[in-house]
């Protein structure tokens, strides 16, 4: 695909096996990243930030966020 020199995704612009796989290393990466500050909270802090970005979320998915 033009535009597309390492072949991350196809001429349809889906990912290629290559593009799943640095996605899913990313994806990991980030989770692995983001784990130090939620295991520095209380379960109460962490159920109260849950039931914080409830509605976030919600609205988030409502407009077709995944």
């Amino acid at each position: 695909m033009p535009g597309d020199p390492v072949g991350l995704v196809d001429a349809d612009g889906r990912f290629t096996e290559a593009g799943r796989a640095t996605k899913q290393r990313v994806e990991a990466l980030t989770d692995e990243l983001a784990a130090p500050p939620y295991e520095a909270l209380s379960p109460a802090e962490l159920a109260e930030l849950v039931a914080e970005l409830e509605p976030l979320t919600a609205a988030l998915v409502a407009a077709g966020s995944r």
